[in-house]
């Protein structure tokens, strides 16, 4: 009894305390539900799910894959291509139904083991750019060991919680970029199986070094404000639990039953990558009116922000936005919404058909393009055009003349889109199934279609039996490269 009695208090000390072996214990535990929720990944998409491919998949045995996974640093391939031989997958990238009638550049952003002709294994390339004529015209090489080995500052106590295993070339990756006017891009990384999930920001030369990177936990999205100021989505960590008032006098509570409350902000940083402010975006919606909105979220992940944005000189037409305010979408609510640049108060936030919606983006006056993932029509995805002035939505795409193409399309999470500098064309990546479009926002037409399709016969330690055909891979986001120049 005695001895029993010591272990239970021992754990407990243990558990309140924070101190050996509970990190050990920790990690262990967060390794196994990593691995269990993970269990099918080596089965691929293109054997587990082929339906909601477009393209066609080649079924891989499960030992080969094994193999790959075991010898070499294992790139987010969705599948092998059933038809493209890996000598093929260049001239199968992208299929520009317009040829040469526009001219902007085209920035697809790569990973490990992309672009492997342009930039040698065994990391690839971290992003590429197209001209109209389909040639690569440059490409950005992946270093994540100068990433590891650059300078970072941390703006944040709140420890990484990494499963064991866990080693920084294996698990951070790519996320997103957003090009600088002169060739540099900023790049947000995620980390795989770890928590939290961002991974820092980091501005990249042409030759792929970090100018500098910081280790914020910044996720999603970044947008470029211009050459010396950029808004990037991450994450606080302060709280548990928090209560705020409701109405009648009824006192609310907010709280994450299994850690510290993921608190959004916008960090607002100069081209030198220093905080210049930051925008929180939990205190905006509690001191609003529409604190009422966080009843029944998800206490760890109350708000999801997952992109923000800029209004042009041109807004205006509807109560609660003007030029220069902040567009931030909240998935885990359903809606976006719009800040005050300068008192950072939360104007306005709009609700409609939309759900788990991504890279709201203000397009003229009071309107908006919406990555609506699952919207309340059909449950299928869309991109949606909602006016604020006259409260109208409209699907621009799939349309009538895009729909026998696209069937039914579904994005359960994600969603990147550009919108070219004319605003009447859109890069939308649809980031599961490997492939991008550019559509016409007047009609919804397909004008062109680019395929994540890269040659992997290269990449040193990869089976010979997996480098006859070229894989797909994900497709996280395109961006049209000269926008400054327009």
């Amino acid at each position: 009894m005695a001895a029993t009695l010591a272990a239970f208090f021992t754990g407990m000390y243990v558990q309140y305390s924070k101190i050996f072996p509970f990190p050990v214990i920790k990690s262990a535990y967060k390794t196994l539900i990593v691995n269990l929720d993970l269990l099918d990944m080596w089965s691929l998409d293109g054997v587990t799910r082929p339906r909601i491919f477009a393209t066609e998949c080649a079924p891989v045995a499960k030992n080969s894959l094994k193999k790959m996974k075991r010898r070499f640093h294992m790139p987010r391939v969705i599948c092998q291509a059933a038809r493209v031989a890996h000598h093929d997958a260049a001239a199968a990238r992208v299929e520009f139904t317009t040829g040469d009638k526009l001219n902007d550049l085209v920035l697809v952003t790569g990973e490990i083991g992309t672009f492997l002709d342009h930039c040698p294994g065994p990391w690839g390339c971290l992003a590429a750019e197209y001209s109209r004529s389909g040639q690569v015209s440059r490409t950005w090489p992946l270093r994540l060991e100068d990433v590891e080995e650059a300078k970072t500052t941390i703006e944040s106590d709140y420890p990484y919680e990494h499963p064991l295993g866990w080693s920084f070339s294996n698990d951070l990756r790519s996320f997103s970029i957003s090009p600088y006017p002169n060739g540099d891009l900023l790049v947000v990384f995620h980390l795989l199986r770890s928590h939290p999930h961002g991974g820092g920001v980091a501005r990249v030369a042409p030759d792929g070094r970090p100018r500098w990177y910081r280790k914020d936990y910044s996720h999603h999205w970044p947008y470029l404000v211009d050459q010396d100021l950029a808004l990037v989505p991450g994450l606080r960590f302060e709280r548990a639990s928090l209560s705020y008032p409701g109405r009648l006098g009824r006192e609310l509570q907010l709280r994450c039953p299994t850690g510290m409350i993921e608190e959004d902000q916008i960090n607002v940083i100069d081209g030198r990558g220093r905080l210049l402010e930051e925008i929180p975006i939990l205190n905006a919606i509690l001191q609003s009116p529409h604190a009422g909105s966080l009843v029944g979220q998800n206490g760890c992940d109350p708000t999801h922000l997952n992109f923000v944005h800029m209004l042009g000189e041109d807004a205006g037409g509807a109560a609660g936005i003007a030029p220069g305010d902040l567009v931030v979408s909240l998935r885990n609510l359903n809606a976006f919404g719009i800040l005050d640049r300068d008192t950072h108060q939360l104007k306005r936030l709009v609700r409609g058909s939309f759900r788990q919606q991504h890279g709201v983006r203000h397009l003229e006056k009071a309107r908006f393009l919406i990555f609506d993932n699952q919207n309340t029509g059909n449950g299928l995805s869309r991109l949606l055009m909602v006016d604020l002035a006259t409260g109208k939505e409209t699907t621009i795409f799939p349309s009538d003349r895009s729909s026998e193409q696209m069937g039914d399309w579904y994005v359960q999470v994600r969603g990147q889109f550009d919108v070219s500098p004319d605003k009447r064309r859109v890069l939308l990546a649809d980031y599961p199934r490997g492939r991008g479009f550019e559509i016409r926002l007047s009609d919804g037409k397909i004008l062109n279609t680019f395929l994540q399709i890269h040659d992997l016969s290269t990449l040193p330690g990869f089976p010979d039996e997996l480098a006859k055909n070229a894989w797909i891979f994900e497709l996280d986001s395109l961006h049209y490269a000269n926008r400054w120049e327009q």
